[in-house]
């Protein structure tokens, strides 16, 4: 991965932009595959930022999002003759219910225009927490959701794409059909080449909230020879408490890793754990800031004086863009984008 202006000082909410080693730039014109990229007004932000990263192969379509007097959606393709025979892909963004429809509706339109593919990008699969029922009468929405998805009509060269980035549970690739191609990505890599950027990387540590994100993720840090500290729920009458499972943070940079938050609890308890265990500095990181409630406002940040005051650094992807424009500029947040890798997803 190469890095694109990456300064190792402290956060102040900044956003940074790291591209892949498969930039649409670096692929040789013949094999290009030029894409014309539809967006939300939440992820329009994003859409322009994998054009950038595209070097020309994604220009930007346009969709007007209007409403009837009843509230329903009004809404149109610009241009819809001009995508015939073309490479097409919709950047969705469903960290509101209350647009689902209204996406939906389009994203089962676009390949109806006699486009050449389609590819939807869906960064953040909001219904990933709810993937299984424990209880007779729990709706797995998890599943709604991928079966809504997987009916996505094909274009004229097959199937739809699907991209998603740190889908919550990896089994939940078995909840789509076979009328989707979803394709599973990872924002650790971001993280990685951010880690490389620090004037501490040699003292780096990688903590894991729980077994299920140690599992979920120690394997994209094996090659970077990290030490790794394991933490673990545990119950006392009511309460959950996190404990140590095994490694040592004292004196050491610890990064917390996840796939996302939501309140915040479980990192703030790590944190406060770590932080009295001896940690220099704590830090985190997640692909998703769902942050309900603006929750984010719990993460004081440490300015310089050590773990005991707060996050070093928060990273996160701009995966939920409300997130992204919430914390833009407050420290400890540091918004690490994904629009290199989207681009390079979309020449896939």
């Amino acid at each position: 991965m190469a890095a694109q202006n990456l300064a190792p000082a402290l956060s102040t909410g900044e956003d940074f932009r790291i591209t892949t080693n498969i930039e649409a730039t670096q692929i040789p014109a013949a094999l290009r595959k030029d894409c014309v990229l539809f967006y939300t007004p939440d992820t329009e932000e994003l859409a322009q930022k994998v054009a950038q990263q595209a070097g020309g192969a994604i220009t930007l379509g346009r969709i007007k999002w209007k409403k009837f007097a009843d509230g329903f959606p009004d809404l149109f393709v610009e241009n819809a003759t001009s995508i015939r025979n073309r490479h097409v892909a919709f950047l969705a963004s469903f960290t509101n219910p209350t647009v689902i429809f209204e996406q939906i509706s389009v994203i089962y339109a676009l390949p109806r225009l006699f486009v050449s593919s389609f590819t939807l990008v869906l960064p953040f699969f909001p219904t990933g927490t709810m993937e299984r029922v424990e209880t007779e009468g729990d709706i797995a929405t998890a599943n709604t959701l991928a079966r809504l998805l997987s009916n996505v009509p094909p274009s004229r060269g097959g199937p739809t794409s699907l991209v998603i980035f740190d889908i919550h549970a990896l089994q939940e690739r078995f909840y789509f059909g076979d009328a989707v191609l979803p394709l599973f990505e990872s924002g650790v890599p971001l993280l990685l080449e951010r880690l490389r950027q620090l004037p501490d990387r040699d003292s780096i540590t990688i903590a894991y909230p729980d077994e299920g994100a140690w599992k979920r993720f120690h394997y994209q840090f094996k090659s970077e020879g990290y030490p790794e500290v394991i933490c673990t729920k545990v119950r006392d009458g009511s309460k959950r408490i996190v404990r140590l499972k095994e490694g040592e943070p004292k004196d050491r940079h610890v990064v917390i890793v996840d796939d996302l938050v939501q309140s915040g609890g479980t990192l703030i308890e790590c944190h406060a754990l770590l932080a009295s265990l001896g940690a220099k500095h704590v830090s985190a990181f997640v692909t998703h800031g769902v942050f309900p409630n603006m929750s984010w406002v719990k993460f004081r940040a440490d300015l310089g004086n050590g773990a005991q005051d707060g996050f070093r650094y928060f990273w996160l992807s701009d995966s939920c863009p409300q997130t992204v424009r919430d914390v833009r500029n407050k420290a400890p947040f540091e918004v690490l984008s994904l629009a290199g890798p989207i681009a390079a997803a979309l020449q896939i």
